[in-house]
């Protein structure tokens, strides 16, 4: 391959493992749901003493179920079949970087639910999934502990979309900037 800038013939770069057709799936999957959940925060009435259970408040709590379990499987398949963050040539820093970013999207994807479910739990909101199960309140009406729970996770889910808008730059300058394989070890195949 034959680089404009250094006026030279580039040599490849050693191609890193990518992940397996489940974890690119299911990190599509997340990617959807993560889209939809949001755009239904921003349209959901806020959470009060006084709210009342409604539509998109049922369909957020539905989909943070769905997130949760889909969450769950993404890291089952992740421990099964790891796959190195390292990319050749890297500095350290953004090998450390990536590694924390994977590392707080996983906390903040399995715990973070189960804040937003205290919370409604205190606020007396049935969590709902689609209308097929009631999950059980999992802290007592106007508990302190969930009410504070309720907080936490409204501000790490919108700290976790600011984290989103990091991997996504990071993903694209490394593809369009770096031309190395980051994006593509998550891309489906092509034929």
């Amino acid at each position: 391959m034959y680089s404009v800038k250094t006026g030279t013939i580039a040599t490849p770069r050693p191609a890193v493992p990518g992940y397996g057709p489940a974890a690119k799936w299911l990190h599509w999957l997340i990617v959807l749901l993560l889209l939809a959940e949001y755009a239904v925060a921003i349209l959901m009435p806020g959470i009060g003493p006084r709210t009342q259970p409604g539509p998109l408040i049922d369909l957020h709590f539905s989909l943070g179920v769905v997130i949760l379990i889909v969450m769950a499987v993404r890291f089952g398949v992740r421990v099964a079949a790891p796959v190195s963050l390292d990319m050749p040539d890297s500095p350290r820093w953004e090998r450390w970087t990536a590694l924390a970013t994977h590392r707080i999207f996983y906390l903040v994807l399995l715990v973070v639910p189960f804040l937003g479910w205290a919370s409604a739990s205190a606020h007396r909101l049935p969590v709902d999934v689609f209308g097929i199960v009631t999950l059980p309140a999992i802290a007592a009406p106007k508990a302190h502990w969930a009410l504070v729970a309720g907080d936490i996770h409204k501000l790490a889910m919108w700290t976790a979309l600011a984290l989103i808008g990091v991997h996504a730059f990071a993903a694209l300058y490394h593809h369009f900037v770096r031309h190395d394989t980051v994006l593509l070890r998550m891309l489906p195949v092509r034929r």
